[in-house]
């Protein structure tokens, strides 16, 4: 086994348990310390990046689906019957597996016509665990009282 050096860090007690108990709700088999360090981790990733994109002035590639923003590397999945298909926001394009450009709404209505994509259509956006679907990541953007934020949609994650 290979040492790691580790350093203390504090959190308030009822934090802590919170997190805790969270997790041996939802992911019994994951300790608080090694979810925190892999949280860090992340955030690290995407603060970086974010940094240098402002840094860069570079425009970052999407794809904008009315008020919401599908950053290049977004995951979009549907299923119909026993069918799940995916595509991926490459650039500024939504591509399917079979390397159709398609619209969301395109992409909802492959197998079965009639189907509105906010409904039917999840998001896994980039450096997400978790499929959100499009119409809970919309209403979040649309309300006015909420902030627009990752920890808002995160309220509507599913796995």
């Amino acid at each position: 086994m290979e040492y790691e050096a580790m350093w203390p860090v504090y959190l308030p007690v009822t934090d802590l348990l919170t997190l805790e108990f969270h997790l041996m709700d939802t992911r019994p088999d994951v300790k608080p310390d090694a979810f925190v360090a892999q949280l860090v981790k992340r955030w690290l990733v995407a603060e970086t990046e974010r940094l240098a994109l402002r840094k860069n002035g570079a425009a970052m590639q999407g794809f904008q689906w009315k008020n919401v923003f599908l950053p290049d590397g977004t995951f979009l999945r549907t299923s119909y019957c026993d069918t799940v298909e995916f595509a991926k926001v490459h650039g500024n394009r939504i591509v399917s597996d079979d390397a159709e450009s398609l619209t969301p709404s395109l992409f909802a209505n492959r197998r079965v016509k009639g189907r509105n994509a906010w409904r039917f259509v999840w998001l896994r956006f980039p450096g997400a665990e978790y499929w959100v679907r499009a119409d809970n990541c919309r209403r979040c953007l649309d309300d006015p009282s909420r902030k627009q934020s990752k920890s808002k949609i995160e309220k509507y994650k599913t796995v």
